[in-house]
């Protein structure tokens, strides 16, 4: 007989219970293999894990314990896959390099100026804030003559696409419809992949808009696919999180069992666990195109239901442990003096965690704000390594401009789409405004009029920076435009 495959039952016959019965079925079957065998079949290996899981459950008086157990080891599996397959992205680059992105752009547009860009985390928060999705970078460019016939060009767009090797999915195209705001808007949108790379492409064309308004363009979206290794991490992840849930729910069932007092609640727990649970794992995102969003994104922006069958399965784990935690409590009130001190160390712990960080956060007392006498105009442009990658910027306007001036600039920053557009700051009593001119200091009364109001402005990327100020500057009212740190926005 192979002490190897004496070892090899050892390590599966730790799915059972720690007791007399993990020798006694060792010894049963050491005695039945056959004299030549080296190590278990692959037979033996699931009936001795399938039988030892079950023997954990004990002898349970209720059914529905049975059922429990099993939900919170998928429960344990749904969490421990979300993490192994979040840990495996870790590892993954979320878009193409530059050199293959330039490569897949100059296919899609050549010829033509493309902006956009990026280097985007792995996962992202989605623009509506509702979760999260897949990094990715978008390049974009304003319509010309070419790209204002939707299909026309999207149509040469997938046959470069194909002769590079793309296949095409879920080509939609939608006719003019009437706006609410007057003019109407079409679109075109297809999505493409290859090993590696998912493609998005939409074109949009607006008619009948003012001349100052823009009338579309055309966006391409570049993200990652997921990596083959990916799924062993999620796979590998979800078994562990399924028998470490399962292990725990298994030992609360023997002590109960142990009680002789089965009693409602494991029926109850199960319910909660069936109707409320179960919805919330099986919800997953459905994205707008394949490879968007994680499955386990609803993780990212909230839990549902989940928090009240976690919270009646944690009282049954506490009830499980009634006996122990009872002899914690008399040796407790056999130690007054140890009480005491935990209690103690306890309510320092508490007082200090509420109070420390608010001291760090107020200035001293002796500070005091320096004063200030901001000079008339805007402030001077930051330096390069000031800015940074910041996505921040800043459009100065004459407070002297009209309503109708400041609603062209607006509609100019939108027409750029470069990035979004803030709010116009102009009240010198606002937080924004004092501290882009005095730090945070009270603005001087005598100095509020030489200063101009300035819109604020998000970059999608710091490369659309140029496509901006081509919109933006040198229109009427505007008196100059700042890249300027992400904190002073």
């Amino acid at each position: 007989m192979s002490a190897d495959l004496g070892r090899a039952y050892r390590r599966l016959l730790h799915a059972y219970p720690r007791g007399p019965r993990r020798e006694e079925l060792l010894d049963t079957l050491l005695e039945a293999a056959p004299a030549d065998r080296r190590r278990p079949t692959v037979r033996e290996s699931v009936n001795l894990v399938r039988h030892g899981l079950r023997a954990r459950l004990g002898y349970p008086r209720s059914k529905a314990v049975v059922v429990l157990v099993f939900l919170i080891g998928l429960l344990g599996a749904y969490f421990g896959g979300a993490g192994g397959s979040r840990l495996g992205w870790s590892f993954a680059t979320p878009v193409p390099s530059a050199a293959a992105a330039a490569e897949i752009t100059g296919t899609v547009f050549p010829g033509l100026k493309v902006w956009g860009g990026g280097d985007p985390d792995v996962i992202v928060p989605q623009s509506d804030g509702e979760g999260v999705e897949y990094g990715y970078a978008t390049y974009w460019l304003r319509h010309n003559a070419d790209t204002r016939d939707l299909r026309g060009y999207a149509a040469g767009v997938q046959d470069r696409l194909t002769a590079a090797g793309w296949q095409i999915h879920d080509y939609a195209y939608q006719p003019p419809e009437d706006m609410v705001d007057g003019g109407q808007d079409s679109s075109v949108s297809f999505w493409a992949d290859r090993p590696g790379v998912i493609l998005g492409y939409q074109g949009n064309l607006w008619t009948g808009m003012p001349d100052y308004d823009s009338d579309g363009g055309v966006t391409v979206t570049l993200r990652r696919s997921e990596p083959a290794w990916v799924s062993f991490f999620t796979w590998s992840a979800a078994a562990l999180g399924f028998a470490l849930a399962w292990l725990p729910a298994a030992w609360t069932s023997r002590r109960f069992s142990s009680f002789g007092l089965p009693g409602p609640l494991p029926g109850i727990v199960t319910g909660f666990m069936i109707f409320l649970f179960l919805p919330t794992m099986l919800l997953i995102p459905v994205p707008d195109s394949p490879g968007r969003a994680p499955w386990w994104a609803g993780l990212e922006s909230g839990y549902g239901w989940l928090p009240l069958p976690l919270v009646l399965g944690a009282l049954m784990v506490v009830g499980a442990a009634g006996p122990d935690l009872a002899r914690g409590v008399r040796f407790v009130g056999r130690h007054p003096r140890v009480a005491t001190a935990g209690g103690a160390l306890i309510v320092l712990g508490v007082v200090a965690a509420a109070t420390l960080p608010r001291a760090f956060d107020r200035p001293p007392v002796f500070s005091a704000p320096p004063p200030c006498h901001p000079p008339a105009g805007p402030p001077p442009a930051p330096s390069d390594s000031v800015v940074g990658d910041s996505r921040t910027v800043h459009i100065y306007v004459d407070p002297a401009t009209t309503a109708h001036q400041r609603a062209l600039v607006t509609a100019a920053m939108r027409r750029s789409w470069a990035g979004y557009d803030g709010d116009l700051v102009w009240d010198p009593g606002s937080a924004a405004f004092r501290a882009e001119y005095c730090r945070g200091a009270t603005v001087p009364a005598a100095s509020v009029a030489s200063l101009p109001y300035f819109f604020t402005f998000e970059l999608d990327v710091p490369a659309d920076y140029p496509a901006l100020l081509q919109e933006v500057q040198g229109m009427p009212g505007v008196v100059a435009v700042h890249r300027v740190p992400e904190q002073a926005g």
